[in-house]
Order: C-alpha cells, then sequence, then structure tokens
C-alpha cells in the first residue's frame, strides 16, 4: 500500500541524492515505493483498459536510477517516480501517475524529438482552446505549477497561436499534472483511477485524430462510464 512513508523516502532522497545512501535505504526503497507503486499499476491494469481501448494491457513502471552516462552531472536517482499508461505501439502519450516528495498527483504527458508525432496534439489543442479554457479552469489548474514543457521550437509552428497556449503547441514535451496531494480519500487505488480519468480528455486530445476525436469525446460519461458525477461533469466541457 502507497503511504505518507513513500514520500517521506523521496524527500529524504532529495536531500542524500548519492549511492552510498541508497544502498543503505534500499529496503525502504523497495518497501514503500517500489513494491507499491508496482502493485498500483497491476491494480489499475484492468480499469484503465475500460477507459482507454487503445491500451497495451500492461503499465510501464519507471526506474528510479538516472541515466548518467551522457549526463555526468545529473544525480544518481530521480526526484520522482511514476507508473504510465499508453498505447500498444509507438506511444508517445500517456497518462501516468507519480509520485515525489510533495506527495502523489496523475496526469498525461506527450514528447518526441520530431514534430510530427506532437501535430495531432497541438492542432486538437488549438481547434478546442475554448473549451480547454473551461476545462483548465474546472480542475483549478495552475499554468506555472502544473503544466511542464521542454525543448521548445523558436519558430512559432502556426500562424496566430494565443499566448496562453504558444508554450504548450511549440513544446515538443509536455507534461500536465493534478495538484499534488499527500492524503487518499479513498483508497490508493480508487484515488489514483480517479485521478486518471480526470486526464482521459487531454489524453485523448494528444493522440486522437482531428476527425475522430469529436466521436471519442463523445463516448466519454456513455460508453465510458466516468467513477463519479464530478468525473462526468469535467468530461462534458469537451464533448
Amino acid at each position: 500500500m502507497l503511504t505518507q512513508e513513500a514520500f517521506r523516502f523521496m524527500a529524504d532522497l532529495g536531500e542524500n541524492n548519492n549511492k552510498a545512501w541508497f544502498d543503505e535505504n534500499r529496503k525502504r526503497y523497495e518497501q514503500y515505493v517500489r513494491q507499491p507503486m508496482k502493485s498500483l499499476a497491476e491494480a489499475l491494469d484492468d480499469p484503465v483498459s475500460l477507459i482507454m481501448p487503445e491500451f497495451s494491457g500492461k503499465a510501464k513502471v519507471s526506474r528510479i536510477n538516472n541515466d548518467i552516462r551522457f549526463s555526468p552531472n545529473k544525480p544518481p536517482y530521480k526526484s520522482h517516480y511514476w507508473i504510465s499508461f499508453g498505447a500498444k505501439e509507438g506511444a508517445c502519450a500517456n497518462l501516468f501517475a507519480g509520485i515525489d516528495k510533495n506527495g502523489w498527483v496523475c496526469g498525461a504527458g506527450i514528447g518526441d524529438a520530431k514534430r510530427e508525432p506532437l501535430n495531432i496534439w497541438r492542432e486538437n489543442l488549438l481547434d478546442y482552446q475554448k473549451k480547454w479554457r473551461k476545462f483548465t479552469t474546472a480542475l483549478g489548474m495552475d499554468p506555472q505549477k502544473q503544466v511542464f514543457t521542454e525543448n521548445s521550437y523558436k519558430k512559432p509552428l502556426y500562424p496566430d497561436i494565443p499566448d496562453d497556449l504558444f508554450p504548450i503547441v511549440q513544446a515538443k514535451g509536455v507534461w500536465i499534472i493534478d495538484q499534488n496531494r499527500q492524503e487518499f480519500e479513498r483508497s490508493y487505488v480508487e484515488d489514483v483511477f480517479r485521478g486518471l480519468c480526470k486526464f482521459l480528455p487531454v489524453y485523448l486530445l494528444m493522440t486522437v485524430p482531428k476527425k475522430d476525436l469529436k466521436g471519442r469525446m463523445n463516448e466519454l460519461g456513455k460508453k465510458i462510464i466516468a467513477p463519479d458525477a464530478e468525473i462526468d461533469k469535467l468530461w462534458k466541457i469537451m464533448q
């Protein structure tokens, strides 16, 4: 079970990011981080399959080690740990749940070094910009704290990109997250699944071609059942 001890471990790791400390605390990592997150991934495989038909059926569990082969200045261990749910093949977008020293979050992300794989996301975002703003307002989202981008193109990719969407449209990688939480209201499996459901419309914007998007959005709350009325109301904003 995922508990406060997981967040405490990540906080301690942030202050002691070295191999000697990690080796001394490996049992804490296994007990409070790796095993609970692995169990969470397994518990969510079937529920996520019900809301994401293209899901591979098996969540990916991150590694705690940073790849320092080409970046020797990186610390040896990551400051966060996550599980992700993506399509069967060639997925550059996913839903994910993660933990760090501040608690747990859910979100959706997409990234690729090439321009073309993100064009569906960029064009859908521009087409749905009014609904997107209503959706993020309903989430209570702070773009400064809950939208992360990297490796942006300098030259505008489209004419007349609105200022508030410009950083997202131009980015080669985008991760949009919920607010950090320390507690679980129901069970940790139920709460994380609910968090993933919040971001299902974002995942659809990232992955579904324009010609199919309206149909997929309209399935939400009908063919794909929301876990509660609040999520159903959130989904309707994007329809």
